[in-house]
């Protein structure tokens, strides 16, 4: 049962979203992304989505390994706005 949730089909490879970051987090991703760009361009990071990218599936894959054998979870066409409701422990 992989079929993604949501309603619609995302074609495009870049895709913009919304979301929040705490501010020093973004401010030295900022920082590091705007000093490789200009002065080290064999790291390869031309924008902060070069860092953000690569940082974001790292952490995907080990949540994969760690809550579900490895495989990727089932595809979400649309997240649920808001805070997720909390959940008892058993």
């Amino acid at each position: 049962m992989n079929q993604p949730t949501g309603d619609g089909v995302q074609s495009r490879r870049r895709v913009q979203r919304t979301i929040n970051f705490d501010r020093s987090v973004l401010e030295r991703a900022r920082a590091a992304a705007t000093y490789l760009a200009s002065y080290e361009p064999q790291a390869g990071v031309r924008s902060l989505a070069d860092i953000v990218n690569p940082a974001v599936l790292a952490y995907v894959t080990e949540l994969e390994e760690l809550y579900n054998a490895g495989e990727p979870f089932r595809p979400v066409l649309r997240m649920p706005s808001g805070r997720p409701a909390k959940r008892l422990s058993p």
